[in-house]
């Protein structure tokens, strides 16, 4: 304000200075906060109100053709559930790194397609060391439940 010469006059009439601040909460601190408060020694555990996906779907074994369809096919039903996917389906990373950036990201729910799994889904919340293996009817239930139970907190 001294730059621009701005006083105001107080009670017992003496000019003096106004003093201003600008307090802004930014997209960038809001999700520094957010990571700050919400992770572990592997990476970011975010809640579901923020994270921009529903659900982390990985898939294995991608150069066998059979598993590679199988996930595909996981992927659309998801997508036709309104289910916001995260889909890693790269080919020339390890298992171990996929898990890995799977954790570093954060997404609350992490689906696994593999020859392991064979006709069902491995489901997994982050944050959590229990996996179990699901029917896919089954994961996209728990999915939507979530989500509704979401919106209920809101």
């Amino acid at each position: 304000t001294e730059a621009f010469n701005y006083h105001f006059v107080d009670q017992d009439g003496k000019e003096k200075p106004i003093y201003m601040g600008c307090y802004g909460i930014g997209s960038s601190r809001i999700m520094g906060i957010i990571i700050e408060k919400h992770h572990d020694n592997h990476g970011i555990i975010l809640p579901e109100s923020v994270a921009p996906f529903q659900v982390h779907l990985i898939g294995l074994d991608m150069k066998d053709k059979n598993i590679s369809s199988k996930v595909h096919q996981v992927y659309q039903v998801l997508k036709e559930k309104n289910i916001e996917v995260l889909f890693d389906d790269r080919e020339e990373v390890s298992a171990g790194e996929k898990f890995a950036d799977a954790d570093l990201i954060g997404i609350s729910v992490r689906l696994v397609v593999s020859i392991r799994t064979k006709e069902k889904v491995e489901y997994k919340r982050r944050g959590e060391n229990k996996t179990s293996l699901m029917e896919l009817k089954e994961v996209i239930s728990n999915v939507k439940s979530q989500i509704s139970n979401l919106h209920r907190k809101t």
